[in-house]
C-alpha cells in the first residue's frame, strides 16, 4: 500500500479544525475545490469517509475523529522538528571580546548587524587577558598582542586615546595649557598603564608619581568616574563616542587624540564558518566607518 500523502493530511487537519472547506481553503491559500479534492483523495486512499457532508456543514465521522486524534499530534511534531532544524541551520557566530569593547563599542552596533543579516545570530561572550583557546569560539577580539594566546591577529581598527572630563569639571577648570593638568584630578586605569605616560611624554611633561592619580581597575570604571566628575580621564575615544555626543563627557582641548593601539580579530586556523566570515567582514567595514 502506498504511503499516506502528507499534504492531504495537512488539508484534512485544517478542514477538521475549521469544520469548513471554505475556511480551510482560505488558511491554505487554495480554492475550496482543491481542498475538497485533497480530502476526497485521502478518503479514497484510506477507504473510509472522514466527514459527513451536510447541506451547510460538515462533521467528522467516528473514524475521522480517530484519524484526527492520531495524525494531528504527529503533524505538530513534524512541524516542530522542522522548525528546530531551520533554527539550527541559521548561521551563528560565537564571538569573545574584552568587556569594555563589547559594552562601549560592539553592543551599540549589533542592532545594525542584525538588521543587515537577520539570519545570523551573534553569540557574544566576554573575557579579558590572554585568550584561552576554545573550540566554542569562532572569533576573538583583542588589542594587546600579549593577550593573543599564540593566535595570529588581523588588525581591523586603530585606537586613539583622548582626554575627557565631565562638563561640570570643565566649567570650573580654567585649564590653559597641558601643564595645568598636573594640578588637576586625574583618573587612570590599572588595565592601561601605557596611556598616561604616552600623553605626558608627548606633552613634554615627563613622568608623574602614581599617587597623583585616582586609580581604577579598568576602563569601564574610569569612564564612569569621569562622567561623575572625579577627574580627567585618558581613555580610548571609541569607547566614549556616545557619551561625547550626548554631552555626558567633553574632550579636554589641550592635546589631540593620539594613536594608542589597534584591535585585532583572531581565530583558530584558517577555516571560518560562513557566518563568522560575514561578521568579520561587517566588523571591518563598520570599524572603518566609525
Amino acid at each position: 500500500m502506498s504511503a499516506v500523502p502528507l499534504n492531504a493530511i495537512r488539508v484534512f487537519v485544517a478542514v477538521a479544525r475549521h469544520a469548513s472547506f471554505k475556511e480551510a481553503a482560505a488558511e491554505l491559500f487554495v480554492t475550496p475545490g482543491a481542498v475538497s479534492r485533497q480530502v476526497q483523495g485521502l478518503e479514497e486512499h484510506l477507504g473510509v469517509p472522514l466527514f459527513e457532508r451536510r447541506h451547510r456543514a460538515i462533521e467528522l465521522t467516528q473514524l475521522g475523529q480517530l484519524f484526527l486524534a492520531q495524525v494531528a499530534p504527529a503533524l505538530a511534531a513534524i512541524d516542530g522538528a522542522s522548525d528546530r532544524v531551520r533554527r539550527l541551520a541559521r548561521g551563528a557566530v560565537r564571538v569573545d571580546a574584552t568587556p569594555t569593547f563589547a559594552l562601549h563599542w560592539l553592543i551599540p552596533r549589533l542592532a545594525e548587524f542584525r538588521a543587515e543579516h537577520p539570519h545570523i545570530e551573534v553569540r557574544l561572550g566576554t573575557s579579558q587577558g590572554t585568550i584561552v583557546r576554545s573550540g566554542a569560539v569562532d572569533l576573538y577580539i583583542r588589542r594587546d598582542p600579549a593577550h593573543f594566546g599564540g593566535l595570529a591577529g588581523v588588525p581591523f581598527m586603530t585606537e586613539h586615546a583622548t582626554l575627557v572630563c565631565s562638563p561640570h569639571l570643565a566649567e570650573r577648570s580654567g585649564w590653559q595649557a597641558p601643564a595645568d593638568l598636573l594640578a588637576a584630578p586625574r583618573v587612570r586605569m590599572r588595565s592601561r598603564p601605557d596611556l598616561w605616560p604616552k600623553w605626558l611624554a608627548g606633552a613634554g611633561l615627563g613622568a608623574t608619581p602614581a599617587a597623583d592619580f585616582i586609580e581604577f581597575d579598568n576602563t569601564i570604571l574610569a569612564i564612569q568616574a569621569a562622567v561623575e566628575g572625579l577627574g580627567v580621564a585618558l581613555v580610548p575615544r571609541l569607547f566614549v563616542e556616545g557619551l561625547l555626543l550626548g554631552g555626558a563627557l567633553l574632550e579636554v582641548p589641550l592635546a589631540a587624540p593620539f594613536e594608542s593601539g589597534a584591535y585585532h580579530l583572531l581565530r583558530e586556523g584558517e577555516a571560518a564558518t560562513e557566518a563568522a566570515q560575514v561578521f568579520a567582514d561587517w566588523l571591518r567595514g563598520r570599524a572603518g566607518g566609525g
